[in-house]
């Protein structure tokens, strides 16, 4: 897939999660899911799809809690001196064996992620 097509389906991705705001959990879906998400790490989801990083798969796991929501992101979040939302934490983890990188959110004690 080039850039150009992640890009734009990225943006429709966002546009839908945004119009979804009124009544975000009307259907069982993915955009269900991502309103699950703690609010800090919706805020980085848009931003991303909003930049043309494309979410790839996102679904409710057991790991690294139970009912945790764990998003998988196309391309790195590049970290390092960006501004994340207050609660947000980034780690790089860059293991061939897991995945490259992180960001991480807990709320009530869950933590939620968005992987790279």
């Amino acid at each position: 897939m080039s850039e150009a097509d992640a890009a734009a389906i990225a943006s429709t991705f966002a546009a839908e999660i945004r119009a979804r705001v009124q009544d975000p959990c009307a259907a069982r879906d993915w955009i269900s899911l991502v309103y699950r998400l703690p609010a800090g790490l919706r805020q980085v989801l848009l931003e991303e799809l909003d930049r043309g990083n494309l979410l790839v798969d996102i679904g409710e796991s057991a790991w690294p809690g139970p009912q945790s929501i764990v998003g998988m992101m196309r391309d790195r979040f590049h970290g390092e001196g960006r501004t994340w939302p207050p609660g947000v934490a980034w780690h790089q983890v860059n293991d061939i064996r897991q995945w490259r990188e992180d960001v991480a959110e807990i709320l009530d004690g869950q933590e939620f992620l968005l992987m790279t």
